[in-house]
């Protein structure tokens, strides 16, 4: 199964952040309404499976 860091929503937090783990990130997806654009954050961590919105890295 695909894991989260091969997503391209998937984002570490960096070492000096208060909310810092090892492993540990943001997944941010952008979302469009009637209203405009908003995105939508969540912690995960790295080694997770992959949800259904998983989008393959380009790098």
């Amino acid at each position: 199964m695909s894991k989260c860091k091969k997503c391209a929503f998937f984002f570490p937090i960096p070492e000096g952040d208060m909310d810092f783990e090892p492993k540990k990130g943001d997944c941010i997806r952008q979302q469009e309404d009637t209203k405009g654009k908003f995105w939508l954050s969540r912690p995960v961590f790295k080694d997770n499976t992959a949800c259904e919105h998983l989008r393959a890295r380009t790098n």
